[in-house]
């Protein structure tokens, strides 16, 4: 059995078809990259997301940690380095927050 969603986005692709809304885009008459074919769905969602230059939470927290503990290396000074201790320690914990909040609501 079909379902609505899955009616409704085909109309709507044969409907951009019809018009020429599907001619010419990037990729287009290349064979798929079989990478991609085997994306989950919050494999693509992610991708999306990145493209329109919005990243998850979690992915921002991650890259705010890589780079504090890059200058964390080069930081001499032991008030400062436990200054961004604390600023990593805080950061990792909000990541690990938004991270366990998407997959309760994936899951559920």
């Amino acid at each position: 059995m079909t379902h609505w969603f899955d009616l409704i986005a085909q109309r709507r692709i044969d409907e951009a078809a019809a018009n020429g809304e599907l001619q010419g885009l990037a990729g287009e008459g290349k064979p798929l990259d079989p990478v991609r074919l085997r994306e989950t769905a919050d494999d693509v969602l992610h991708r999306m997301m990145a493209d329109g230059g919005f990243l998850p939470p979690e992915v921002q927290f991650a890259k705010d940690i890589e780079a504090k503990r890059a200058v964390l290396d080069q930081v001499e000074d032991e008030v400062e380095r436990k200054r961004l201790q604390r600023q990593i320690a805080l950061l990792e914990l909000k990541r690990n927050i938004h991270a366990d909040a998407r997959r309760r609501f994936t899951r559920d």
